[in-house]
């Protein structure tokens, strides 16, 4: 798999590590007022989780131009940086894709911009995650896939789950294989982040991820 910009993923944002991973990401911007696009698709329609990520914006990127995508596309195309926040994966990648946002991050990210995202974020730039329904059932026939971004496409992503195994993961891939979607998946850990580079190769940062396969 190989990304054109550098895509940071964030398992976690209750630690040191997001901080850590934005740091060195405005570092390789190398700019001393870069213009980041941020979006909330994961906290659409929930004020307080979109007070908690807008808080914590200017202390994350420093500095910077911070612009919110909304539904315009030209945020994305000036852009040096695209952020996606945490919160709610399916409902992110649900708005996303409605607005057609998922498109403009696949293409800046063709371009050569970097990505980033934590948590939930992280979850949407994957290829797939899961439409859970109501009552919490984990029968695979009550549970649908759930097309994310794509922007690290053939990976799925789990965040901060390691406590409860990763059992979220796995119902996704048992989905994954029941529609012939071949993937890898990851699980990325409280304290951990992957990056991968542009032109290919993933590193990781901090506690390593769990790999299903």
């Amino acid at each position: 798999m190989t990304t054109h910009g550098t895509v940071y993923l964030v398992g976690s944002g209750q630690d040191g590590v997001l901080e850590q991973v934005a740091r060195r990401a405005m570092h390789a911007l190398g700019k001393d007022r870069p213009r980041v696009a941020v979006t909330y698709a994961p906290v659409s329609g929930d004020a307080r989780g979109l007070k908690f990520m807008t808080d914590r914006m200017g202390r994350l990127f420093p500095g910077a131009v911070l612009e919110t995508i909304e539904d315009d596309p030209a945020v994305v195309e000036r852009a040096d940086l695209v952020f996606v926040s945490g919160g709610d994966p399916t409902l992110g990648a649900k708005v996303l894709e409605a607005s057609g946002a998922a498109q403009w991050l696949r293409q800046a990210s063709a371009r050569g911009v970097p990505v980033m995202g934590v948590s939930a974020g992280s979850i949407v730039l994957g290829a797939w995650w899961a439409d859970w329904p109501e009552d919490d059932s984990e029968e695979l026939d009550d549970i649908r896939l759930v097309a994310c971004t794509r922007v690290v496409d053939g990976h799925v992503f789990d965040t901060h789950n390691e406590e409860d195994g990763w059992d979220e993961l796995r119902i996704v891939a048992e989905l994954c294989d029941r529609r012939g979607e071949s993937a890898r998946f990851l699980g990325i850990p409280t304290g951990g982040a992957l990056v991968f580079a542009a032109g290919g190769g993933m590193e990781v940062v901090g506690e390593p991820p769990f790999t299903l396969r």
